[in-house]
């Protein structure tokens, strides 16, 4: 099965502030995360897996109905997002 082309990093952050929005992600960073191998789950920003030799950071504490985990770059545009939401965009 072949992944999709992962989105832009302006395609990603709109869509993380679209998910913040519509409260489908935390509008803040959990005072808990940690970060390790891929476990070859969906991130939670760009749906794609996580692979085994990608870096996955889990957020810890948060109020959602599944784990939010992401690949390192989209953990940083989701906190970019989060520093940005109440801004004009």
């Amino acid at each position: 099965m072949k992944n999709r082309p992962k989105p832009d990093a302006a395609a990603l952050l709109e869509r993380a502030r679209r998910a913040i929005a519509d409260h489908e992600l935390p509008p803040g960073a959990s005072s808990r995360v940690w970060g390790g191998r891929g476990s070859g789950q969906p991130c939670s920003l760009c749906g794609q897996p996580i692979g085994f030799n990608d870096v996955e950071i889990e957020l810890e504490g948060v109020e959602a109905a599944a784990s939010v985990r992401f690949h390192s770059k989209c953990h940083l545009l989701w906190l970019e997002a989060c520093t940005s939401e109440g801004e004009d965009h």
